[in-house]
């Protein structure tokens, strides 16, 4: 093997080793900011309604605690879960599924005046979201494509959600008139909740897309400097 194909190889075992070492600790420390960032804006903000109140409870459950616990889960784990193209499909879908149905006006009227439903939605919310997270950062392999195409389905159909929210002429969910709740009031908090929404698709779905699909090209980049590196000389 020539010198530059060993420096070539050096160079990239030494960057995957210092990779290595470096992102556990850094996945966990991003995730807290998260987790921080996320709880701060969300409850920072004075007059949160009790739709938009609701969104936000929804948006660092999700968001924030579901990818922070399973960072600590796939650190700490002796191996991998969630790693296949199926388990992935399936709680994608299964967290859609749930998303769409507790929003739903009727649904989400009676959990308002449910203690059990409440907290039944909120527990099933987080259960999705980890296990979705589990099956993105669980997977580390040369199909990594699949969590990329999960990410950016999840982010588009939950800013759709946000949307519908946003735009929709007329309240959806009238349960708050029960509070003393006028119609222009509802019409404002549901509109903020869609916007509250619509801000943390992007930071956390497309961002985590991003990022998996940088490491993914690096992945390859890699496997291309050792193919190039174990050839032997002349070939």
């Amino acid at each position: 093997m020539s010198r530059a194909k060993l420096a070539i190889a050096s160079t990239a075992n030494g960057a995957l080793r210092a990779r290595a070492a470096w992102e556990p600790r850094a996945k966990i420390a991003l995730a807290g900011v998260v987790v921080c960032a996320v709880g701060l804006v969300a409850y920072a903000g004075p007059g949160l309604g009790p739709r938009a109140s609701h969104m936000a409870t929804h948006i660092i459950l999700m968001s924030a605690l579901a990818p922070f616990l399973a960072v600590l889960s796939i650190r700490f784990a002796s191996a991998a879960v969630l790693t296949t193209g199926r388990a992935l499909a399936i709680v994608t879908a299964a967290q859609l599924a749930l998303l769409y149905a507790w929003h739903a006006p009727g649904v989400a009227a009676y959990t308002e005046s449910h203690p059990a439903a409440h907290l039944s939605m909120h527990a099933s919310l987080l259960a999705a979201a980890l296990l979705f997270w589990l099956a993105i950062l669980g997977d580390t392999g040369i199909a990594r494509w699949r969590g990329v195409a999960a990410l950016a389905i999840t982010g588009k159909l939950a800013c759709l959600l946000g949307v519908l929210l946003v735009f929709a002429p007329r309240v959806l969910d009238t349960s708050a008139a029960s509070w003393g709740a006028t119609t222009e009031m509802m019409l404002a908090d549901q509109r903020l909740a869609g916007l509250l929404m619509l801000a943390a698709c992007p930071a956390s779905y497309v961002l985590s897309g991003v990022w998996i699909a940088s490491r993914w090209l690096l992945a390859l980049e890699d496997d291309r400097l050792h193919a190039v590196s174990d050839r032997p000389d002349g070939a």
